[in-house]
């Protein structure tokens, strides 16, 4: 997402990423292909540094045109990188939403 799109994991070499991608540089997502209708469930950390707020806002911008009653948003202000998997309140803030989504959204 540095780059101002949302791509696959960029190994940080030119050399890395031809042999894991057959490219000079980490392919970018097709999120268009990504049907409109689709549910889909963002969770992301205010002080997350690795998936920053900006680079959160890129994706969501890709996804504008996704039909806003499939696109579930979850900002979690006072949570970093880790705290989604080793937070005392992770149950509460993540894994109960996201199960509720996932009854919601899949039969």
């Amino acid at each position: 997402v540095r780059t101002g799109n949302v791509t696959m994991y960029d190994f940080g070499n030119i050399f890395a990423n031809l042999k894991h991608y057959g490219q000079l540089r980490p392919p970018v997502y097709n999120l268009a292909a990504i049907p409109a209708d689709f549910p889909l469930f963002l969770s992301y950390g205010g002080r997350d540094a690795l998936s920053d707020v900006k680079d959160v806002g890129l994706l969501l911008d890709e996804l504008r045109d996704h039909q806003e009653d499939k696109l579930t948003v979850q900002l979690i202000e006072e949570y970093a990188h880790m705290d989604f998997i080793m937070a005392y309140n992770a149950g509460t803030k993540v894994n109960a939403p996201v199960l509720e989504f996932l009854n919601n959204n899949c039969q």
